[in-house]
């Protein structure tokens, strides 16, 4: 969809045409499904995100100022949900012993490790302010690249880069130790 269709589709849903929010989802509906995915790693709680995010689109959508953010509004939106979703479902590390791990497969301990490493790093991204943690989850989960997300958020390019830089120096920062550790196997 391209941008002049995009924000007609989007001025339509405002205005209450189903059939304009089927095309909107359509057309966001893998990318936001990915998206999901990449932090929460279980098809279907992804899938429930995805379509609770595109309820709540809906909903809220007259609200929504910038027709051409819908986009980026929409996958803040989501990655709200998945933050909501880590805050009830912490979970618990469990190790069941009665299992010895298989051959060439890492043990308990490195599981643990990196499952721990890879919570830290979708605790960090989500950590981000909303305006670092959007543009970083579109340039390097969803591999957009500058311009494409300038056009998606209607930002300067200046914005978008100086966005991308502190919200990687946040990272580098949140995940130092986790870093650190790598270095040390």
């Amino acid at each position: 969809m391209n941008d002049a269709a995009l924000i007609q589709a989007v001025e339509a849903a405002q205005a209450g045409d189903e059939r304009a929010f089927e095309a909107l989802f359509r057309a966001h509906r893998d990318s936001l499904y990915s998206l999901a995915m990449h932090f929460l790693h279980d098809a279907d709680v992804a899938a429930d995100v995805t379509q609770e995010a595109f309820v709540r689109a809906w909903e809220q959508l007259p609200r929504l100022r910038d027709p051409a953010a819908f986009g980026g509004w929409l996958r803040a939106m989501a990655m709200n949900l998945v933050r909501d979703h880590f805050r009830r479902h912490r979970p618990q590390d469990e190790l069941d012993e009665s299992d010895p791990p298989p051959g060439d497969d890492p043990g308990p301990e490195e599981t643990l490790v990196d499952d721990e490493r890879g919570r830290s790093v979708r605790e960090a991204v989500l950590s981000l302010p909303e305006h670092q943690r959007a543009i970083v989850t579109m340039h390097y989960l969803e591999g957009r690249s500058v311009a494409e997300i300038m056009s998606a958020l209607g930002l300067a390019k200046g914005t978008v880069v100086s966005r991308l830089s502190r919200g990687r120096e946040n990272l580098r920062r949140r995940l130092a130790p986790h870093i650190a550790d790598v270095g040390e196997r």
